[in-house]
């Protein structure tokens, strides 16, 4: 075997594999929704290599679907990821406050690569649309580089068809 080869290969076996990133995965799920898309994106992700986490941002109560913000619980570090992806369903043609809270928090996402998943009830151009667009907007005034988006529609007729394309389509950026 070619000595290069062969050390490449030693040091691919030794570390990380090739092309392995880190990646968290920080969702706010109301209804489950959008943590199920969530956990298919964390499979494919890990399929194809990658260290994933999911973490799940609790709030300390209740939020009411009228809440423009909602006191978290839990706040998931972000330091030790190379990507992100942030997760949360639609409220009110908004992001829903619990990961808008989350992303005003943030100190800085200064050199991540980060990808959006929203999901929502209505059609996307009735606030899915606008949800990503918010989304995208906070994460690069934080420093991110938002490298894309998906969407799915809970109450579409093509949600599975959806949902995997969404999901090959995000774990695609990584």
């Amino acid at each position: 075997m070619n000595p290069i080869r062969q050390a490449h290969l030693r040091l691919v076996s030794e570390g990380e594999r090739e092309g392995e990133m880190n990646i968290g995965m920080i969702v706010y799920s109301r209804t489950g929704h959008t943590l199920s898309v969530a956990m298919k994106l964390k499979e494919k992700l890990s399929i194809a290599g990658h260290m994933v986490t999911l973490e799940q941002l609790e709030t300390a109560g209740p939020v009411s679907l009228s809440a423009t913000s909602a006191e978290l619980e839990t706040m998931p570090a972000i330091d030790t990821y190379e990507a992100l992806v942030f997760g949360c369903p639609v409220q009110g043609g908004v992001p829903a406050p619990p990961m808008v809270s989350y992303l005003e928090q943030v100190a800085s996402l200064e050199g991540k690569k980060v990808a959006c998943l929203v999901t929502g009830f209505f059609p996307a151009g009735w606030g899915r649309n606008q949800t990503v667009a918010q989304m995208r907007e906070i994460c690069e005034s934080r420093g991110a580089t938002v490298c894309g988006a998906g969407s799915v529609g809970w109450f579409s007729l093509r949600r599975k068809r959806q949902i995997s394309e969404v999901v090959d389509s995000l774990s695609a950026l990584f």
